[in-house]
């Protein structure tokens, strides 16, 4: 950015000239060095989160001691934010609404904010009426918009050394995702960085009714994932960050946040001979993210930068912050110590390497799911039958030390977040959605959000599947009985997720909607009141699989021999025939086949979901055969198998006939729409159908007939 004298200064340079002769001018410092100092994702952590060979890291009055610190080094120095300072915090800020956080930050001196999708965990009405009240600081969200117009202001200009500092704020667009929908309706959430570029054009059009700043900073509440921080180029090919490092040439600094990832870079800007700092500072301020801008007051320009991370560890602690994190600390204490109950081991979140990775099952998100269908499992209370929990939702883990005792604040830290627990109505089918939901969209900044599910429920999934068909749909069992796609099921979840949170958007599509009035964290207290000591079951409900010997996706060219083992053909377009040979097992999960399926003295053989352009003959077989939910252009026969027979809610083109199939497992033939002959004969068991009738428009004979 240009650096542009005010007109006072040039006025006294002017009069400074006129009487060079009896005073000599002082010459104007060549350049101006700025201290940037940020945090991001704070959330509320007033106390250390952690330490480092017995040093404390973090802590509000360390953080802002060593702000303090380097403030003094560099007095042209700004501490700013890039959003979550608050929301899904820690108890000791959460029990007083994230008060003792906002006091924390004002006596820090923070100038300047983004607005994180935190700061929305309360609703609009909260951040506009009182969070931003209360905040001494500017909160910036230039793409935040309400009925057409910008719902918070999209930008701050602040002198800083002399120079007109430009700090423009801008959101993950994923935030009507991340929090509950109920309290943002009529919020958007525009393109971060169209809606940061266009403000950056403004302040540097020369243009004073729109805005001018010498220099321009981007606090962006979005940031790359894990995967791609190990250099400029991760940077730029990760998916969702990438487009922020091509973000407009008036941009002269990006500060970003949201994924909790450390990073500091000098990183090219885009059709220019420039480069600008890119830099993140984990989480919790436990780092200080700490750029250095040089403006050089000749050219105009921005002539040098730094970027590094600095560890807030052995820092001088700020006195007053002190005595603000201490008084919060102690109304916590009072308000925290009530014991709930106890637990007799460990439940955790997932974790890889000692990271959280909320892609992964965890015993905690299932024993919270527990807990929500426990307290709404009865007829009064919603009735419910199946519960999920996000692993979002999960803020800590719940540790058996020193003693087992369960606190009220330490199950608050669990879950911070009070929402409402709700049970409605899904088919089969959209359980099934949600399921699949759990790979999240593209762009979004996690690939993978894995739901705790409650007892009794499981499923298995192929992990690398094409989208909507990760999850094998026989295997989605409850209780034991495979769900069924039509049926209807009493589901739980929090309000959050009810809503379409966390992109499941099928868990805002039920119906009868029933609320008892208690939270998610009153269900959980109930239950160690209850039930102390808690033993949670740690066993995992699902599982990858089926351990496929062979697994195709995408397009197969030509017919399919099935071998040996198990084939798996997951949402693929197989262009040909398919056949199973004697002992071989084949699973079908959506897609199509276009070509006719045939076995001889196979074994297990699933078709579900799927759309045969041929004839499926199936004989001796010694496992189960279900054909489900498809649309078969040609006859289907199942003879002499011996695993049991499950034709369930199919299309057929043809003729279905089953004979002479033997065994102990149940015959099902139910919900079917047969355009041909149905024909059952010497089956045993006799076929049922499960008080869900076929429809038959050709002759039905034999042990089918009137089913």
């Amino acid at each position: 950015m240009r650096f542009t004298p005010s007109k006072a200064a040039v006025a006294l340079a002017g009069a400074a000239a006129l009487v060079a002769t009896a005073t000599p001018a002082q010459a104007a410092p060549a350049t101006v060095d700025l201290q940037l100092l940020s945090i991001n994702d704070f959330h509320g952590r007033l106390q250390s989160p952690a330490t480092v060979n017995g040093q404390a890291v973090g802590g509000a009055a360390q953080l802002i001691g060593l702000v303090d610190q380097l403030r003094a080094a560099n007095p042209n120095t700004a501490f700013i934010s890039g959003g979550d300072n608050i929301g899904a915090s820690t108890f000791v800020s959460a029990i007083d609404n994230d008060n003792p956080t906002l006091d924390v930050l004002n006596a820090g001196g923070l100038d300047v904010s983004a607005v994180g999708n935190h700061e929305f965990d309360k609703g609009m009405d909260d951040l506009l009426n009182r969070v931003i009240p209360r905040s001494r600081f500017d909160y910036l969200g230039a793409n935040v918009y309400s009925n057409g117009v910008r719902a918070l202001p999209a930008y701050s200009v602040q002198e800083l050394g002399g120079v007109k500092v430009g700090y423009i704020g801008v959101v993950t667009v994923q935030t009507s995702e991340l929090v509950s929908p109920d309290g943002i309706r009529g919020v958007e959430f525009r393109n971060p960085v169209a809606e940061a570029n266009a403000v950056a054009a403004e302040l540097s059009d020369g243009d004073a009714g729109n805005g001018e700043a010498d220099v321009v900073v981007l606090l962006a509440h979005e940031g790359a994932a894990a995967e791609n921080i190990t250099s400029v180029e991760d940077l730029i090919g990760d998916p969702v960050f990438g487009q922020f490092m091509n973000a407009g040439a008036d941009i002269d600094a990006i500060f970003s946040g949201h994924t909790h990832q450390p990073y500091a870079f000098i990183a090219p800007v885009p059709g220019t001979n420039k480069t600008r700092p890119v830099i993140q500072g984990g989480e919790y301020g436990k780092l200080i993210s700490k750029v250095g801008l040089t403006v050089d007051t000749a050219t105009g320009e921005v002539s040098a930068s730094t970027a590094a991370l600095v560890d807030v560890v052995g820092a001088p602690s700020n006195g007053t912050v002190a005595g603000l994190v201490n008084a919060a600390v102690a109304n916590a204490a009072v308000l925290g110590a009530r014991p709930l109950g106890e637990i007799t081991a460990d439940v955790k979140r997932a974790y890889t390497d000692g990271n959280e990775n909320r892609g992964l099952e965890s015993p905690l998100g299932n024993f919270v799911a527990d807990v929500q269908l426990d307290g709404t499992r009865d007829a009064g209370r919603g009735g419910a039958q199946i519960a999920f929990m996000n692993p979002g939702g999960l803020r800590t883990d719940l540790l058996h030390a020193p003693d087992g005792v369960v606190t009220y604040s330490e199950a608050f830290s669990v879950q911070p977040f009070s929402n409402d627990v709700i049970t409605q109505t899904l088919t089969g089918a959209q359980i099934k959605s949600v399921l699949e939901e759990q790979w999240q969209p593209e762009g979004a900044s996690r690939p993978k959000l894995h739901l705790g599910v409650s007892e009794g429920f499981s499923y298995r999934y192929v992990v690398d599947a094409p989208r909507g068909s990760h999850v094998i749909a026989s295997s989605i069992k409850l209780n034991g009985q495979t769900i069924n796609p039509t049926a209807t099921y009493r589901v739980t979840s929090n309000s959050f997720l009810a809503s379409g949170g966390d992109n499941f958007t099928t868990l805002g599509q039920g119906t009868d909607r029933v609320t008892t009035g208690d939270n998610d964290l009153t269900m959980l207290t109930a239950y160690l009141a209850k039930y102390s000591p808690v033993t949670a079951d740690q066993a995992p409900r699902s599982a990858v699989g089926p351990d496929c010997t062979q697994s195709i996706t995408g397009t197969y060219k030509g017919a399919l021999t099935v071998k040996s083992g198990l084939v798996c053909v997951t949402g693929a377009t197989v262009r040909g025939a398919i056949t199973i040979l004697p002992g071989a097992s084949l699973i079908v999960d959506g897609g199509t086949v276009q070509g006719a399926i045939t076995a001889l003295l196979g074994g297990t053989v699933e078709i579900t979901n799927a759309t045969v352009t041929g004839a499926i003959t199936l004989i001796g077989g010694t496992g189960a055969v279900t054909v489900k939910g498809g649309t078969i252009k040609g006859a289907v026969s199942v003879l002499s198998g011996r695993g049991g027979v499950s034709l369930d809610t199919n299309r057929v083109s043809g003729a279905a006939l089953l004979t002479g199939n033997t065994g102990t497992a149940a015959n099902t033939v139910a919900a079917n729409t047969v355009t041909g002959t149905l024909i059952c004969t010497g089956n045993t068991p006799a076929p049922v159908n499960d008080g869900r009738r076929n429809t038959v428009k050709g002759i039905n004979l034999g042990q089918c007939k009137g089913l």
